[in-house]
Formats: C-alpha cells, structure tokens, sequence
C-alpha cells in the first residue's frame, strides 16, 4: 500500500481539527478575553485541536513528498514543509502542555518579554509557511493536482505566516491539506493532463 494513503485516514481530519480549533479559540475570546484565554479550558482544547491538526498537516507533507518522488519531482518544498510541520506542531505541543501550567502557577512567566521565544515562533512559522507554499506549487507543475488546489495550498501557506493568532494561520492550510490528502491519496493521483486536440 502506497504512503500517501495509508496517511490518507490522518490528513483527512485536519480541516476539521483546525476548524474546531478555531472555533474554540473564537468562542474563548468572546466570553473570556484574549487577556485571560491562557489557561482555561477553552485555550487548552483549542490547542488541542491544533496539536491533532497540525500532525495530521504533517503527514499530509509526508504524503506530498512521497507522491513528487514517485513522480521524479524534487522534494525540497514538501521537506520544508515537513520540517515546518514538526516545528509548529512543537509550539502547540508547548501551548498546550507548557503555557497552560505556566498560567495557572507562574502566570508571570507569560508577561516576561522572552526574545527567544519570539524568534523561535516566526521561525517556525516561517519555515511552515514557506515549505507550503513552495509544495503547492511542486503539486501544480508536477500535474498531481488541479490548479485551483496547487494555488490555494501555495497561498494558504502564504496566509500561515501573516500575523494573526495561531489558529487562523493555520486554518486555510488545514482546509488544503485535507482536500490534498484526498487528492493524493485517490487512484487517480496521476499526473493531471489536458486533453489532446482533436487534431492530433
């Protein structure tokens, strides 16, 4: 059985991963506040759902890497976008189980300006968003899907690095990947081609 789809199962949730976790961290700035969402019950289902979401994005990359090397296509892109996975999976890996213990017993800890940790946060999304990017494109000039989804996989990678709040960086890349493990993962995954012309 081809890579692509055993990881089909895992890359199909997450559109809904992201979407729930979207939708919880919404929920938790209106009846709580941004001010006070670290720490709650909502902030840390939301970060759940983004742990799940963006693993599910990962091996949704594997899954694209896999399919360009069947194909004799470069692989960079999709590494990138792999490697950018696991890095932003890691910063909801700490929200999820290291901010929310921060906030209930050293919340002081989340006021300190930590330089570092910035950096290391754009970084992380910068890699993400550029290896998203630059798989979408791979996909289309390989022909492994249509072009309405190799352009809104390369822009929602694009979108993953505009300063907002984690989930709606996330959001359009979820929704890609799951359309994409579906595509790729299908029997049809070949090369997308145009028809030849009558004439030939």
């Amino acid at each position: 059985m081809e890579l692509a789809s055993l990881l089909r199962p895992l890359g199909l949730v997450a559109g809904p991963a992201v979407v729930v976790a979207f939708g919880l961290f919404v929920v938790g700035i209106v009846t709580v506040g941004e001010d006070a969402l670290d720490g709650t019950v909502l902030a840390t289902a939301s970060s759940a759902a983004m742990l799940v979401a963006l693993v599910a994005i990962g091996a949704v990359a594997l899954a694209a890497l896999a399919r360009l090397r069947e194909a004799g296509r470069a692989v960079a892109g999709s590494a990138v976008a792999v490697l950018g996975s696991v890095l932003v999976a890691g910063g909801s890996w700490a929200a999820l189980f290291v901010i929310s213990a921060l906030a209930q017993e050293a919340p002081e800890a989340l006021e300190a300006d930590l330089v570092t940790t910035v950096i290391g946060f754009i970084a992380s999304y910068a890699v993400f968003a550029v290896g998203w990017a630059w798989t979408g494109i791979a996909l289309l000039r390989a022909g492994l899907v249509p072009t309405w989804l190799g352009v809104a996989t390369a822009v929602a990678g694009v979108i993953a690095f505009v300063p907002s709040p984690e989930p709606f960086r996330v959001l359009f890349i979820g929704v890609a990947a799951s359309l994409l493990a579906r595509r790729l993962a299908a029997p049809a995954a070949s090369p997308v081609r145009v028809p030849a012309s009558a004439s030939a």
